[in-house]
């Protein structure tokens, strides 16, 4: 079997999760990183998205989270943010008609500025998508990643 690590991940609100885990899949701005025990110290941002993870209590299950700190080090990963949105409590039908809504504001002529926020709302809303429909496919399927 594989060797277990410590993953915490805390909100603003409260503690999120914190159990031993074998495997962690997570986006950060340098790219997807799977981490492992004995993984290599590291500091990053993560972006908009899902962190998968792998336990031997359980298969698998999906976390949403807005950017993020990621620190790994020795046996320890801890992700930190401001909000994090379970994915059972994401409502796909609203985060649609969201995706919509900023689309069409984005089409009409506004600021620089208001585009910029505009374009990092439509990261995060298609991060949820995603993560509402990995999070379909892992318990359809069952599998680890």
């Amino acid at each position: 079997m594989f060797a277990n690590f410590k993953l915490t991940i805390v909100s603003i609100e409260n503690l999120i999760f914190s159990d031993m885990v074998y495997k962690v899949l997570i986006n950060s701005i340098e790219g997807e990183l799977t981490i492992l025990a004995k993984h290599a110290p590291l500091i990053t941002i993560t972006k908009p998205g899902v962190i998968c993870i792998n336990s031997s209590k359980f298969n698998n299950r999906c976390i949403f989270l807005p950017e993020s700190i990621l620190e790994i080090q020795s046996n320890n990963v801890l992700v930190i943010s401001d909000s994090i949105n379970d994915i059972n409590n994401l409502i796909e039908e609203e985060i649609i008609k969201d995706k919509v809504r900023i689309e069409s504001l984005l089409k009409k002529n506004t600021s620089i500025n208001q585009q910029i926020k505009l374009s990092l709302e439509l990261s995060k809303t298609l991060a949820k998508l995603q993560a509402i429909k990995l999070n379909k496919l892992f318990k359809i399927n069952k599998k680890t990643y």
